[in-house]
């Protein structure tokens, strides 16, 4: 048996099944593509970024950001720009990125600039921008590029801020450091001027000196008088040396073995030593700690060892 042809109404009936799903397969897509829509409107529409459109290689779309960013008239713009001839894109040496962008269709992101829209139409605003190329790919290349502009201004304001800020706070240092060593130098000029005045030796008469000691005497100051001491002894010559201690508070055990190593030092050098000026308090201390100074003439005040001294020098002669 031949297959019968179906009747008119089943034809209608099978076409009407197929537009139906046709519909439906419509639908699934539209509802597809609504939300990818959607987003791109918002940030087309957000007034954050702006958004730059072109095609065939010129400017050919831009959303009210864009405007505002630049301060320029769309119908001095609009397919009369191309990012692909732009001089300063070019000097700034991003063009290989662009051209990859445009020719083969590869997203890229552009270093930040500061472009200046008035070499191109005589007017507009100077931005630092950061900048980002989407190519909207078809079967046979790019359809449109897209361009997004990020205002990068205040942060870089910030950052010409923060660099002034450093190189002053570096310039306050550089100059506090500088003050802080010249009153070093004039501090340590002091305490050898105070040094220096704390150990005098003084030439009293031809050949006798005399050292008055002021103060308490540690081991530091015991060391730098011993040194100054012995090269005045070799200095001048001389044979007697008055150690006046009038001026030391106290004597203790360290500060006596000072005293008697100064002495002995200087014998080796041919000067005798009289020590003046000792207490009856540092004389008790003396003797209770068994640290009398044997052979050392000792006198109440330096006049006293003074006139001895000058005494058995007019006996001599």
């Amino acid at each position: 048996m031949e297959p019968t042809e179906p009747s008119g109404a089943s034809r209608e009936a099978q076409t009407i099944e197929e537009l139906r799903r046709e519909n439906e397969s419509l639908r699934r897509r539209v509802a597809e593509l609504e939300g990818p829509a959607r987003r791109y409107q918002a940030l087309y529409d957000g007034g954050v970024v702006s958004v730059q459109i072109y095609r065939d290689g010129y400017s050919a779309e831009a959303n009210p950001c864009f405007d505002r960013l630049w301060r320029l008239r769309p119908e001095d713009v609009h397919g009369k720009y191309s990012l692909l001839e732009d001089a300063q894109v070019a000097a700034g040496g991003f063009m290989p990125a662009v051209e990859r962008a445009f020719r083969d269709g590869e997203a890229t992101r552009l270093p930040t600039i500061r472009y200046d829209p008035v070499e191109l139409t005589g007017y507009g605003a100077a931005r630092w921008v950061a900048s980002a190329l989407i190519p909207v790919n078809g079967p046979a290349g790019p359809i449109e590029v897209i361009q997004l502009h990020m205002d990068v201004g205040e942060l870089k304001r910030s950052e010409d801020e923060l660099r002034a800020q450093k190189q002053h706070l570096e310039a306050a240092v550089a100059e506090r450091t500088a003050e802080l060593a010249e009153q070093l130098r004039i501090s340590e000029e002091q305490q050898r001027a105070i040094a220096a005045l704390s150990t005098p030796v003084l030439r009293v008469w031809s050949g006798i000196l005399a050292l008055p000691l002021i103060g308490h005497i540690d081991p530091d100051r015991a060391a730098r008088v011993l040194d100054v001491l012995l090269q005045r002894i070799v200095a001048t010559a001389a044979q007697h040396v008055i150690i006046d201690v009038t001026g030391v508070p106290q004597i203790d055990a360290q500060a006596a073995q000072h005293l008697r190593d100064t002495v002995r030092a200087a014998e080796l050098l041919g000067a005798r030593c009289m020590i003046v000026g000792i207490s009856g308090h540092t004389a008790r201390m003396l003797v209770e700690c068994d640290l009398d100074f044997e052979g050392v003439p000792t006198f109440a005040t330096l006049q006293e060892g003074l006139r001895r001294l000058l005494s058995a020098a007019a006996r001599a002669l």
